[in-house]
């Protein structure tokens, strides 16, 4: 046997099997009904997500400007760059407002799927009488 390469026998598989507990009887996992409870607060973090995420990517009132503007100060704090922006090439990054505003539009917009997916996903639950 070369070294560095590990050789598993049947009787040490069948040894490892045993002390793991894998409870594995062959049935098929069952889907369970949700509470009405889970499904409110599920639908309704869904939704207020997916309505800041949609103020955001729409900037609505200003609201993605003025969020990228309060960032982008913080940014530029002598404290806050000497903590967590310690190369030239992350201040760099940090020094444009658009290119961050063009970062938070992105992570907005998948912020938006990711609430409107919720919400699909929990009304598709109450349609199909999953929600008991």
């Amino acid at each position: 046997m070369r070294p560095g390469v590990c050789l598993i026998t049947a009787a040490s598989r069948a040894r490892l099997y045993q002390r793991l507990p894998l409870n594995d009887d062959g049935t098929v996992m069952k889907v369970s009904d949700q509470a009405l409870v889970e499904f409110a607060v599920l639908s309704l973090s869904g939704i207020v997500w997916s309505v800041v995420t949609a103020l955001l990517v729409t900037d609505y009132r200003g609201t993605l400007t003025s969020y990228t503007h309060r960032c982008w100060l913080m940014y530029q704090r002598p404290w806050y760059q000497r903590t967590f922006l310690r190369t030239a090439s992350s201040r760099a990054r940090y020094a444009g407002e658009n290119r961050l505003r063009r970062t938070f539009r992105i992570v907005a917009v998948i912020g938006f799927v990711l609430g409107v997916f919720v919400v699909s996903i929990e009304f598709s639950a109450l349609v199909t009488g999953h929600v008991r």
